[in-house]
């Protein structure tokens, strides 16, 4: 398995890929840039790991009926996340400061909570606490 670090409040730690073909992407991230893509140990769900340096550095999930009704006119993208020490305390910040949330904090089975929000531009990222 490869290894990965608990990173500290503030840092971009992880990158996502939400795609429409799962297997179009892992084959094109793979002949492109010679990345290793497994499916996660830590997920019961189909959850593919991006391991880069033998360093686990970002995943890739498919978009489908899961992710609710209009699930296929959900566009697929790249979606950073940035580590946080305190969910809740950093979603009200964010409000605070002119931010919006898109989803609100939620439990990610041996991961830990997330948070999909929006910076006062509209740019969507995700904050995580992990566990």
């Amino acid at each position: 398995m490869a290894e990965f670090e608990k990173p500290k409040h503030g840092q971009i730690c992880w990158r996502e890929l939400n795609t429409h073909n799962l297997d179009a992407a892992k084959e094109f991230y793979r002949g492109l840039f010679g990345w290793t893509v497994e499916q996660s140990k830590v997920s019961e769900m189909q959850y593919e790991e991006i391991h880069f340096d033998e360093k686990a550095v970002g995943g890739m999930l498919e978009i489908n009926q899961d992710w609710g009704e209009n699930w296929e006119n959900i566009p697929a993208a790249w979606m950073s996340y940035i580590a946080v020490d305190d969910i809740a305390e950093s979603v009200e910040k964010i409000k605070k400061f002119g931010g919006g949330v898109c989803i609100p904090p939620f439990d990610a089975p041996n991961v830990g909570k997330i948070s999909v929000v929006n910076d006062p531009s509209g740019i969507t990222f995700s904050v995580i606490q992990f566990v």
